[in-house]
């Protein structure tokens, strides 16, 4: 599974086990708050009735003595300041891997719905931040160990359950699709040199938003096979599209009229690109929209073989 929908959203599975794993810590630390609180009451109802001050049915609990107020209640939010500092690290950690692809375009830095992120800078953050409110006596290091651990086994234990252990490899499949200019593309025929495939449609806006860059990732790299796979939508509307973006020049534009490459690697959602290496394997499927900057390091790992 690349992708998984929430409602109208779709997350692609890396992103969808990360926010998997930053909910169970949540809510285990607030499990475990709750649990301390109501310790709490009952060693506080318990020092009221040594003290004889037991409020009677109805009544007011009377205030307990100062030295019988030793700690705060027992709180969850070091968990939420650290599931903060996951998502900041992670952001951070990778603009600073790519430091020189963003000083010529700082602002993609803002950018992060399109991906980006590593994983274990923000793991790092996380823990520093986690480890700052043992520190300072917010909470207990048995109560981080565990949400800790419970998060990291959603995280990283969650897709080796729900991926089958033997998995037959992809390759480029033995799909004829219409040319938009006349003719037909076999898709099986592109091997030999490292392939890209891009399923986008004209009425998608993150689509429409990537579609330039690609398109200028397609001259930058001649010896990658560049091919935009218009999902279930007419010549006309295609054509109609790019004549209003006359300055779109986009190579190998094929109609997907029954969206069979979606049915084929099972995808959800557009915009969705497919990463085949040299020889048709299929290494890599990138849901939703893709930034330069991952497009760069995607296309360098994928031209070295190392995907």
């Amino acid at each position: 599974m690349s992708a998984y929908q929430l409602g109208p959203f779709v997350l692609g599975a890396p992103r969808f086990y990360a926010a998997l794993g930053l909910v169970v810590l949540v809510l285990a630390a607030e499990v475990a708050a709750w649990r301390g609180r109501l310790v709490a009451r009952g060693a506080e109802h318990r020092a009221r009735a040594g003290h004889g001050e037991v409020a009677a049915p109805g009544e007011e609990e009377p205030a307990l003595p100062a030295e019988g107020l030793e700690t705060a209640p027992p709180s969850a939010a070091w968990a939420w300041n650290a599931a903060l500092a996951v998502l900041v690290g992670a952001r951070l950690g990778f603009v600073l891997e790519n430091l020189g692809a963003f000083v010529a375009r700082p602002l993609e830095v803002l950018q992060f719905w399109q991906g980006g992120f590593s994983p274990w800078w923000g793991v790092g953050a996380g823990a520093l931040t986690a480890a700052w409110s043992v520190a300072r006596r917010r909470v207990a290091v048995g109560a981080v160990a565990l949400s800790a651990v419970l998060a990291l086994g959603a995280w990283l234990g969650v897709p080796a359950l729900l991926t089958p252990a033997e998995q037959q490899a992809r390759r480029l499949p033995g799909l004829v699709l219409e040319r938009l200019e006349g003719g037909e593309l076999d898709l099986a025929s592109l091997r030999g040199q490292p392939v890209v495939i891009n399923m986008w449609a004209t009425w998608c806006p993150p689509c429409r938003r990537e579609l330039p860059m690609l398109a200028s990732a397609a001259r930058t790299y001649p010896d990658v096979r560049f091919v935009f796979a218009d999902q279930a939508e007419s010549r006309e509307a295609v054509l109609a599209y790019l004549a209003e973006r006359q300055e779109l020049e986009l190579p190998d534009v094929v109609l997907d009229a029954n969206a069979s490459l979606s049915g084929e690697f099972g995808t959800i959602g557009l915009p969705t690109t497919l990463f085949f290496d040299a020889e048709g394997n299929h290494v890599l499927t990138h849901a939703g929209e893709l930034s330069s900057v991952l497009v760069v390091n995607y296309l360098a790992d994928l031209r070295r073989g190392e995907r």
